[in-house]
């Protein structure tokens, strides 16, 4: 087990080439990571989005529903994946005290202006107390070192929507929307006394499309969204700190023992691809009071990690008003990593990663704020990697 945990460390963080030349280290080889950013009460929304929290990851168009002035902020709780990885490596969410997003929009005539922040990629890999062996201790001298991998991507947006009201009917509204997003990635590996330490800026873009009519060919109104997240690549160079090969230079005649190891340091790029992302959805209204909503999206992993298949997610929430200021929400999302056929073991690592939450949500609007509360559970349904529990709470204030 000792073995399983070390090498896949050094397959995470490191990758060995010729003495001398440059490593390459991939930040975002792990999909746990990706942080489910547009969850809220009112499920997995991020076509027709109506937290304000949520403006950075959802659709640029979709602004135009905020009629008014608010600024939102939101925390994501997250458990730990124990286990989470290859030999019981554990999962959890880095950085627990940070907020998970901040958003706020100013509406002018048919134009709406948002900034946000949002975490996109969290990831901490914890490889617990690995023992320390030794030829003469095979099985361990009964010391005991750490190790972790950890990635944190945040992103800094900014969004603009324009609306075209009854363009193709009286009560139909079309809005174009886009996001202009710098991403700051920090990337920490740490075993034993080695450190790397890496990050920097980057930008990328979304584009989108939100189309609302009412009472045409159905009894309520309907909202349908469409925009695509073109992700950002990193190129860095990997702060170290006594990260290097060992070299032997002595050996014990008697007993084969390593000896007096010669420390050659060694220089890391970090290359890092935040992965592009196509999203479709609707919101149906068939009553007053209850909403339906659907919504696809499909992750391009492979263009930025050639051992990972592009991967597709579907959600639906069913949400019910009990008055105009309280509404509850259930609902469903599923989500299917794979990595390629030809990596090892690669059927048993697909079928441990599969995904399904169960949500549930309480929204409350009341004369000055909003109060919004969403809890996701996987443990019914998922593979033994994905089985979690997230809450997150969220607050805005009309201004």
């Amino acid at each position: 087990m000792v073995r399983i945990l070390v090498i896949s460390f050094f397959c995470l963080v490191i990758s060995f080439n010729v003495l001398g030349q440059r490593g390459v280290i991939d930040a975002l080889n792990f999909q746990h990571g990706l942080v489910l950013e547009n969850l809220s009460s009112f499920g997995f929304v991020q076509n027709s989005n109506y937290a304000i929290e949520n403006i950075s990851s959802s659709n640029p168009a979709s602004l135009i529903n905020f009629d008014s002035t608010l600024v939102g902020i939101s925390y994501q709780y997250v458990s730990m994946q124990n286990p989470g990885w290859l030999g019981d490596i554990m999962h959890k969410r880095a950085y627990p005290l940070l907020p998970q997003s901040i958003g706020a929009v100013y509406p002018l005539d048919n134009l709406r202006i948002g900034i946000g922040v949002s975490q996109r990629f969290n990831s901490l890999l914890d490889y617990g107390e690995i023992p320390i062996t030794t030829v003469e201790n095979p099985y361990g001298t009964g010391e005991t070192f750490t190790a972790k991998n950890e990635t944190l991507v945040i992103g800094f947006s900014n969004l603009y929507s324009y609306s075209f009201p009854s363009l193709f009917h009286k009560n139909d509204l079309l809005s174009l929307g886009l996001q202009f997003t710098v991403d700051r990635m920090d990337y920490l590996a740490k075993i034993w006394h080695s450190e790397g330490k890496g990050g920097g800026f980057k930008t990328s873009f979304s584009v989108g499309v939100h189309y609302k009519f009412e009472k045409r060919l159905h009894p309520g109104p309907f909202e349908i969204g469409f925009f695509y997240e073109k992700g950002s690549s990193f190129k860095e160079e990997l702060k170290t700190n006594n990260v290097s090969n060992l070299v032997v230079v002595d050996v014990e005649p008697d007993t084969l023992q390593l000896l007096y190891p010669v420390i050659i340091p060694r220089v890391f790029d970090l290359i890092t691809h935040t992965p592009d992302k196509l999203n479709f959805g609707f919101i149906y209204s068939p009553e007053s009071m209850l909403h339906f909503s659907l919504n696809s999206r499909t992750v391009y992993w492979n263009k930025g990690n050639e051992s990972w298949k592009n991967c597709s997610e579907f959600s639906c929430s069913f949400l019910f008003d009990y008055s105009s200021t309280t509404r509850f929400s259930f609902g469903l999302l599923s989500s299917d990593p794979q990595v390629e056929d030809n990596d090892y073991n690669s059927q048993e690592i697909n079928e441990k990663q599969k995904v399904v939450y169960v949500t549930i949500g309480l929204h409350l609007d009341t004369n000055s704020f909003i109060y919004d509360f969403a809890l996701a559970d996987s443990h019914i349904y998922s593979g033994l990697w994905r089985r979690h529990t997230i809450f997150k709470s969220a607050v805005a204030i009309k201004l």
